[in-house]
């Protein structure tokens, strides 16, 4: 089966944005809670009133509003930028805001294959097509250990928690998958893994 596929034949789906989004109004909530029990601890003054009493506690309070539309369009950017093909020989990601980054990796290099599911995935439907290797990767297919986005330095594990897209480390992430494409994508890998044994074992991942 020499067919390319690409994530126009199994594409990101656009309510993972959606799932962005509420995790982003949660996080925002649960901001919001915080900080309105916190300015109790000023007598009867408003929020404003007590935030103007603590600047630092002022500067926290903006950071962390605006870090609620920064993760959407950061969502909207990281799907926009993220590419997919598989190919005959190699799996190839495209992704990168900024900077543009290109893997190719061997089938062959490739020891763990799964979908997975958060508890929002499940809610909507969604899920990840996962694939990982034992090493840590080497040479030119080595993810970079941080990555800079609007002046920013963002390292794998902080890139983690937004959730990960496309490849960091020795790690590959697929997610905004239907649960049925996710299942079909993993199974045509495996496929290619058996036609592309490990003897043609690269660092790949």
């Amino acid at each position: 089966m020499d067919e390319i596929i690409t994530e126009k034949n199994y594409p990101v789906q656009g309510l993972w944005i959606l799932k962005s989004i509420i995790r982003s109004l949660i996080v925002f909530i649960v901001i919001a809670i915080f900080f309105f029990y916190f300015s109790t601890s000023y007598d009867d003054l408003s929020l404003w009133d007590s935030l103007s009493k603590d600047p630092e506690l002022k500067i926290y309070f903006w950071v962390y509003i605006a870090a609620v539309p920064f993760s959407l369009i950061m969502a909207i950017l990281r799907r926009a930028t993220f590419h997919y093909s598989i190919e005959p020989q190699f799996l190839t990601l495209r992704q990168g805001i900024l900077s543009r980054q290109q893997r190719h990796i061997p089938y062959g290099v490739i020891q763990n294959l799964f979908v997975k599911q958060d508890l929002f995935d499940r809610i909507f439907g969604l899920a990840s097509l996962a694939i990982e290797n034992a090493s840590q990767g080497a040479g030119a297919f080595a993810a970079p250990q941080e990555q800079k986005v609007f002046g920013m330095r963002i390292g794998n594990q902080k890139r983690q928690e937004m959730e990960m897209v496309g490849f960091s480390g020795n790690k590959v992430s697929i997610p905004g998958l239907t649960k049925a494409n996710a299942e079909i994508l993993k199974g045509i890998v495996l496929q290619k893994m058996k036609e592309n044994p490990v003897e043609d074992r690269q660092s790949g991942l």
